[in-house]
């Protein structure tokens, strides 16, 4: 990995100071650190920018309120602000600065609709560029302070490239006429929001739909605890009690100290600390009424007749063409579960249907074939 220069701000009134002077600029590569891994609720670490001439490190943390001046840039439509794989970078900021973002390209996007094998950041900066990124840092504690140089220079790094790499990418899409796809791919990209605010559920517990009443009201209780310690302890749920814990207590609901500090895969000593609050959850849980209990009104679908699966073999075989004469992945051209809505609606729907399912580029590339596959 090749050393990167950078400047590293840490001060509000830097940050601030060089946010206005982006202002002149008319493209840079943004990418943001956080610590969803070590603290909760996560927060913005870093937040690393590229111009075509320097590559700046901000430090949010201690910057303070300098990072409000990243609004202005971030919305400005004359400024295009190049990602990699940028809807969790996008969220994040709204979440946190409550901004708009605007005038976005995104190079992970721009590779999958090149027809690239391998979209990630470390693999086409190797095939572009002959760079060799480390992954020791991929899961660092970016709310740590202080910082080393060698973390710094790895997050410096997200962005260093990013510039030139879409400036291959966008030349590749103009060739192959999908600029256009990769602009309104883009555009969808800056409406992304932050997921909505709620809290724990059982259901968010992979297996949790499929426990008895009384089994989700315990799960529901110990899910509740957790969040309650995470935000406490300022760490993810995940590193107070794992699912797998919660989900056996659900089913086999330990009823006394002992029992509680025998389970496996669970930390001894958060097990010690919490014991008697466990108890105390499970047990008003197995007390819940019935119709307390957590319900969930799972959307049924009756299984395919024959002319449905018809109609979905013919749009699969549709698909799997145009993804070997473009290029492009068939999850990329239309998802499974869209052919699946479509071979279940009534053909006289379909023609509306299929510009609310689709992409504008989709239904340009495969409307027409789909909705002969539809008629037949």
């Amino acid at each position: 990995m090749l050393p990167v220069h950078y400047r590293f701000l840490t001060q509000a009134q830097q940050i601030r100071d060089y946010l206005h002077t982006l202002q002149s600029e008319t493209t840079l590569a943004i990418d943001v650190e956080a610590d969803s891994l070590h603290s909760y609720p996560e927060k913005v670490c870093l937040v690393q920018i590229s111009t075509p001439t320097a590559n700046t490190i901000l430090d949010p943390l201690s910057g303070g309120q300098g990072l409000q001046a990243l609004a202005k840039v971030l919305a400005s439509p004359s400024i295009t602000k190049v990602f990699h794989g940028g809807g969790y970078d996008i969220r994040l900021l709204k979440k946190a600065y409550q901004l708009q973002v605007r005038n976005v390209a995104d190079t992970m996007i721009a590779a999958q609709l090149a027809g690239r094998p391998q979209v990630g950041l470390s693999a086409l900066l190797e095939e572009e560029f002959g760079m060799h990124l480390q992954k020791r840092y991929q899961r660092a504690n970016w709310g740590a302070r202080p910082l080393d140089e060698q973390k710094l220079s790895y997050a410096a790094l997200d962005t260093a490239y990013l510039l030139p790499l879409w400036q291959r990418l966008r030349a590749d899409l103009l060739r192959l006429g999908r600029l256009e796809w990769a602009q309104e791919e883009f555009e969808l990209l800056e409406a992304v929001t932050p997921a909505p605010q709620h809290g724990p559920s059982c259901f968010d517990v992979k297996g949790g739909h499929r426990l008895r009443p009384r089994e989700r009201a315990i799960l529901q209780a110990l899910v509740e605890l957790r969040d309650e310690t995470a935000r406490a302890w300022d760490r993810p749920p995940f590193k107070v009690l794992g699912n797998e814990v919660l989900l056996q207590w659900a089913q086999e609901p330990p009823a006394t100290r002992q029992e509680v500090l025998r389970t496996p895969r669970a930390n001894k000593g958060i097990l010690r600390r919490l014991a008697a609050r466990i108890l105390d959850a499970v047990r008003a849980a197995q007390s819940t009424p019935l119709a307390d209990c957590p319900q969930r009104k799972l959307a049924r679908h009756l299984p395919l007749t024959e002319g449905q699966q018809r109609r979905l073999q013919r749009m699969k075989t549709i698909r799997l063409a145009a993804s070997e004469r473009l290029g492009l992945s068939p999850g990329l051209l239309v998802t499974s579960h869209t052919l699946e809505r479509l071979s279940r609606a009534q053909p006289r729907q379909v023609p509306d249907m299929l510009p609310t399912l689709l992409k504008r580029w989709q239904l340009r590339v495969l409307g027409p074939a789909l909705l002969r596959a539809l008629r037949q």
